[in-house]
């Protein structure tokens, strides 16, 4: 590791210099929604190294107390780009985690016949490359050597050379974009703390890029795999913080009332609302099956509650695969928020956005997702859970697959809580939805524990308990 030198501001000294990658739009919630930003201003100068051209919202940062610089895209050769895969493959094997197999098991099922045999004769022979652990130096040190030759490495060290950062927090150090970044700050001998977003990202995003002086996580078992997965991290260099991004959820001024929210939504009065969060098409393939099914069911007196389904796409997803059963749908309506920026495919997510998922998740009745962070988000107001882990499709081709995302290790906590109801079946898929609606409280203490197991903290102080970490790290 380069040696660090650790900002230590005396009286009248000027503020440690912080830079912040803002890559994606949930570091924009993280960063800018909480408050920590403003909070950061009173011990640090931040800089935020943005990724995407908004100027709405880069007047937000301005606003805020922050400087704005704006960095290129990560562009690399395709040698570099083929051993740094390598070296993730490798690191997700010596990782020993389920969620690895998984994965892989996924990635096959979602293609055809010849691409399969092609991916599957790919796995086995990254397997034979990574099999001898003498063989790992080599490569490492080959990823290392193609970076600094063969990537645009230098425009991100240019922008170090204009911000002069003493310390460089991270909040999203697996996208590949920040990578180069972090590994030019490394070189530099600048000190590095990174705020890992999701509880899920140890254990199924890709290997590190940089080791950090420091770690925030949203719990115990995030702070297991990290010393699992890097054997070089101490565990005093990690903090349980919780995830700040849940604050929200703690405030009831985020929520609007019922007929308020409905109106924004354009729902009627008069009928409950079930919550149907989509996944992604390479995490939940035919997942549109679900909505057609629950609204089919509401059509034909299964469900006597008569509920309207509120759909909301994930903003990663693909909006296309929903159009054909969107249009045939009778009791679902579309929440349109979270509108992407086209130019760089990022969200600007305001605070408007926000109290319309806080007051979404406290009005809705029953709550369906396929193994989603929503899950937490709707445990926190203790609504019914559903997950489907069945192939709604006539061949049932994914049932495994589906099956599988709950068995993944960062979902375990969640599964074995008691708080979820899991579904295999159609039928199976019906009598929760009932039972979400007349035994509303059946699962609150399982709920409750998917909070305690996931989010550590229930008092809506995450954002706090980062800031007060950053300001000791950095001598504030």
């Amino acid at each position: 590791m380069d040696k660090v030198t650790k900002p230590s501001p005396g009286v009248g000294m000027p503020k440690p210099r912080l830079l912040i990658p803002v890559f994606t739009h949930f570091s924009v919630r993280y960063i800018l929604r909480t408050g920590m930003l403003t909070a950061l201003t009173e011990f640090t100068q931040p800089i935020v190294a943005l990724s995407w051209q908004d100027p709405a919202l880069e007047n937000e940062f301005s606003q805020a107390g922050a400087e704005i610089l704006h960095v290129p895209n990560f562009t690399f050769s395709p040698q570099f780009k083929e051993t740094r895969e390598l070296v993730n493959f490798w690191h997700k094997q010596v990782r020993q985690t389920n969620t690895t197999e998984i994965d892989i098991r996924r990635e096959a099922s979602l293609l055809g016949l010849r691409e399969r045999v092609n991916y599957e004769v790919q796995i086995l022979k990254d397997r034979i490359k990574t099999a001898l652990p003498a063989r790992i130096p080599h490569l490492l040190q080959q990823e290392e050597s193609l970076f600094w030759s063969e990537t645009n490495y230098q425009e991100f060290d240019s922008i170090l050379d204009q911000s002069k950062p003493d310390a460089v927090f991270s909040i999203t150090p697996f996208v590949n974009k920040e990578e180069p970044l972090l590994r030019c700050a490394q070189k530099r001998g600048v000190l590095r703390i990174t705020s890992i977003l999701s509880f899920d990202n140890v254990t199924s995003r890709t290997r590190l890029p940089v080791s950090f002086e420091h770690y925030l996580v949203w719990n115990r078992y995030n702070h297991a795999e990290l010393l699992r997965a890097y054997p070089d991290i101490t565990p005093e260099q990690i903090t349980i913080s919780g995830p700040p991004q849940f604050d929200f959820y703690y405030d009831p001024a985020n929520v609007m009332p019922e007929e308020k929210w409905r109106s924004r939504l354009g729902l009627p009065s008069a009928r409950p609302v079930i919550l149907f969060g989509g996944g992604t098409y390479k995490i939940v393939p035919n997942e549109p099956l679900f909505l057609k099914q629950l609204d089919d069911a509401i059509s034909n007196g299964e469900v006597p509650a008569h509920p309207i389904i509120l759909f909301r796409r994930h903003p990663g997803d693909i909006a296309s695969r929903w159009q054909e059963v969107l249009s045939g749908v009778k009791n679902t309506f579309t929440d349109q928020s979270w509108q992407a920026n086209e130019s760089r495919g990022q969200i600007n997510i305001t605070h408007a956005d926000i109290e319309q998922l806080c007051s979404t998740l406290a009005h809705c009745a029953v709550q369906i997702n396929s193994s989603s962070t929503l899950t937490v988000d709707g445990a926190v107001f203790d609504r019914p859970q559903i997950g489907p882990a069945y192939d709604p499709g006539s061949s049932r081709k994914y049932d495994r697959v589906l099956k599988e995302l709950y068995i993944r290790e960062h979902y375990i906590p969640i599964t074995n809580s008691g708080g979820l109801d899991l579904v295999y079946s159609r039928p199976d898929f019906i009598r929760a939805v009932n039972d979400g609606f007349e035994k509303p409280a059946e699962r609150t203490e399982g709920r409750k524990k998917i909070v305690e197991e996931i989010c550590t903290y229930n008092d809506g102080q995450s954002t706090l308990r980062v800031v007060k970490k950053l300001r000791q790290l950095l001598g504030g």
